[in-house]
């Protein structure tokens, strides 16, 4: 996937409660902001990221991610053919019980909110039917998103810890040890080991799982690459393995992925 300049794009800036907004994009990033209203955005055709001080999300196409209200962040498009679907919500968390999502939640696709955010495109013009609407879509939420997906990692504060994270990053094709690791950064891998699960919440090894998994998300858009060349260039040797930990992580096969969602 090309890494060209990425245009900026405005925010929504005026919204209200039940608005929905589905455009299509090419490549783009937003600025950091937040809204005054929780969100629920889902890409399609394309992967899509999201960052904010929760830490690091990529959404796959067709997910679906919950944004709660004044939680800054920054979205990130790098695919040239992108759908995203919008919708802005005012949730009394007393009222609709979703507190247990956190600030951001990653979720499996779900055709029944895609066929409500349809309905409500096309008939929510009327006010009467949108009141009624959009009342029991938020009625519905909590048993429409049911599990959060693991598919984010908090970022680590120290600055050997960010130095641990660019090396990952950087060799994510090669094999990483946590031997590697702890002489990149001169600390004893037991103290490693240690410092970054309290930083991060996860353990070095959740962590290389998750970044070579968001890796294969962008490069499954790519048809002309096989399978097995996308398991060779996020650092695994062995289809059935990759295949099992995509399936893990996003809930279906990376075969299904690409058929279904691209």
């Amino acid at each position: 996937m090309p890494k060209a300049y990425i245009s900026t794009l405005d925010c929504t800036k005026v919204i209200e409660d039940g608005d929905i907004e589905i455009r299509y994009f090419g490549q783009f990033n937003t600025e950091i902001h937040d809204h005054e209203k929780a969100q629920l955005i889902s890409p399609e055709m394309s992967a899509i990221y999201l960052y904010s001080e929760k830490g690091s999300f990529c959404i796959p196409a067709r997910h679906y991610a919950y944004v709660d209200a004044h939680v800054k962040h920054k979205l990130i498009s790098r695919s040239p053919n992108l759908k995203l679907k919008t919708i802005f919500l005012d949730l009394n968390k007393e009222q609709y019980p979703i507190a247990h999502w956190g600030n951001i939640a990653i979720f499996s696709p779900s055709n029944l909110l895609d066929n409500l955010l349809a309905f409500g495109v096309q008939y929510w013009s009327d006010k009467e039917l949108k009141e009624v609407g959009l009342a029991s879509l938020k009625k519905m939420l909590s048993h429409i998103l049911v599990s959060p997906l693991k598919l984010h990692a908090q970022p680590p504060k120290s600055e050997s810890l960010l130095k641990v994270v660019e090396y990952i990053t950087q060799s994510i094709s090669e094999q990483i040890t946590i031997t590697s690791l702890s002489k990149h950064v001169n600390i004893p891998e037991r103290t490693l080991s240690r410092q970054f699960k309290k930083e991060t919440d996860i353990t070095i090894f959740q962590f290389i799982k998750l970044s070579r998994m968001q890796l294969a998300l962008e490069l499954l858009e790519d048809q002309s690459l096989h399978i097995s060349e996308i398991v060779y260039r996020i650092g695994y040797d062995s289809i059935p393995t990759f295949s099992n930990l995509f399936k893990e992580l996003i809930g279906i096969s990376p075969q299904k992925y690409r058929q279904t969602f691209l």
